[in-house]
């Protein structure tokens, strides 16, 4: 390379002769002794010490760890909920912190020198294994919910277990309940799943693990949630197996330490980078408690159902009121006379006074067929066949047999009027023959035109 006059650039070495022993690699701090990867310390740390603690020094602290992968996550909660009351307190840009809030902060930046000793391994695989799993523990608090993946590999009866991502969110400002948070960091979990499942290229078996029995009764039961529940729901669903989630005790959930507050130093020396130590026994070991009854809790999330418009036998139908009423004619009457009082009641309606007019009695007649019509909507096209058209008049939509545009044929042995109550009131109550009808060309109200047969 030298002869050929070409420059060596973006090649590190692990000899031990050489002084440079960590190398930038994608952001992070790579040291090729060891071959873990770790955090830089931020450069602006030094000038926030003895100054006022602003919201903006306290976000340019923030921005300035970088950490694609997550294993600060614990550590970097802190400063995150401490700008999230600032936002909430509604603090400018420049205005010094409160002392509460100082305080805190204070605390964790004495801390900040351990964040480089924070390291993971950047080899996943031991040289050689025999099997290989995916372990996705997920968490929530009243602050944050997070999740992280662990690998485990096991080798000729000895078991490695390493800790490969992570991901925390903070709480939204609004107000939620706790399994409304074990639900999204579920949903984090999933998504956390599926880019270590693209990662590896290769296939595993991927367990999931939960301390809440709300939600793994919320993914396990197939109910209908309400939306905020039944889209998340629906998103583990499809991104992961519902018979891979299992309960884990919160006690024992690596994952908890990502939603509680803990400086550099407390990170440092817990278990988060080991995972769990049940981890590194034989499957039958491990925590088992299946969801065999829905706690009451999850049913608050259930969708409510609201069904209307439903006839039972014990319901009274409108047109029963009727049966008490001789005849046809007082049935329109006194429909006319009630619509004339809700018609007098109005403040700037004109008022109806007298007898009743020809108009009234039409408007009462349509009124009735439309309430009528109301209460039997299911059978208007019963089997399929369209036996009835709705026609809109001057006075409402109102439906119409199709037959009206068919004339009728009647002979003059026909009958014309129905007994709605009984031969009693068809007795009091005598109406034109089909004869009459026929005679005098008239058309019959309720059905088709009449027109006479041709002997």
């Amino acid at each position: 390379m030298k002869e050929g006059a070409f420059e060596l650039r973006c090649w590190a070495s692990n000899d031990s002769k050489e002084d440079q022993d960590k190398q930038m690699v994608l952001g992070l701090s790579w040291d090729v002794i060891s071959d873990e990867l770790s955090c830089k310390l931020p450069s602006n740390i030094d000038c926030t010490q003895g100054k006022p603690v602003t919201k903006r020094v306290l976000l340019s602290v923030i921005n300035s760890v970088y950490d694609p992968i997550g294993f600060t996550a614990p550590a970097l909660l802190l400063p995150k909920l401490l700008m999230q009351e600032a936002w909430r307190g509604k603090i400018g840009w420049d205005e010094v912190l409160p002392v509460e809030l100082e305080h805190k902060y204070r605390l964790w930046e004495r801390t900040m020198h351990f964040m480089s000793k924070c390291a993971i391994s950047r080899r996943l695989f031991a040289e050689n294994y025999d099997d290989f799993t995916v372990h996705i523990f997920t968490d929530a608090s009243a602050y944050a919910y997070a999740a992280c993946a662990f690998l485990r590999c096991e080798f000729k009866g000895q078991v490695t277990v390493k800790l490969m991502a992570a991901k925390a969110r903070l709480a939204p400002m609004k107000k939620s309940t706790i399994p409304r948070l074990e639900l999204l960091g579920a949903t984090l979990g999933a998504r956390l799943a599926e880019t270590v499942d693209s990662i590896l290229r290769t296939t595993s078996k991927t367990y999931f693990w939960c301390d809440s029995m709300v939600v793994l009764s919320w993914i396990k039961k197939k109910e209908p949630w309400n939306t905020f529940v039944g889209n998340r729901v629906k998103e583990i669903r499809d991104l992961t197996n519902i018979d891979d989630w299992r309960h884990v005790p919160g006690e024992v959930n690596p994952a908890d330490l990502a939603t509680r507050c803990c400086d550099w130093s407390d990170l440092l020396q817990s278990k988060w980078w080991e995972g769990p130590g049940w981890l590194y026994n034989d499957e039958e070991s491990w925590p088992c408690s299946e969801v065999s009854e829905t706690p009451d809790e999850a049913f608050l999330e259930r969708r409510k159902t609201v069904v209307t418009n439903v006839a039972t036998e014990n319901e009274v139908r409108f047109g029963d009121r009727f049966l008490y009423f001789s005849s046809y004619r007082k049935i329109l009457r006194m429909t006319a006379y009630v619509l004339r009082f809700c018609n007098n009641i109005k403040r700037n309606s004109p008022k109806l006074v007298n007898s009743l007019s020809c108009e009234e009695i039409q408007k009462a007649e349509e009124t009735l067929i439309k309430i009528m019509q109301s209460e039997w909507p299911s059978e208007i096209r019963k089997d399929g066949v369209e036996r009835v058209a709705k026609l809109r008049l001057a006075s409402g939509e109102i439906i119409r047999p199709l037959q009206r545009i068919y004339p009728l044929e009647l002979s003059a042995s026909d009958h014309l009027i129905e007994d709605h109550h009984g031969t009693d009131i068809a007795a009091q109550n005598p109406g034109p023959t089909a004869t009459d009808v026929l005679k005098e060309g008239k058309k019959s109200r309720w059905g088709r035109p009449l027109i006479p047969v041709k002997d």
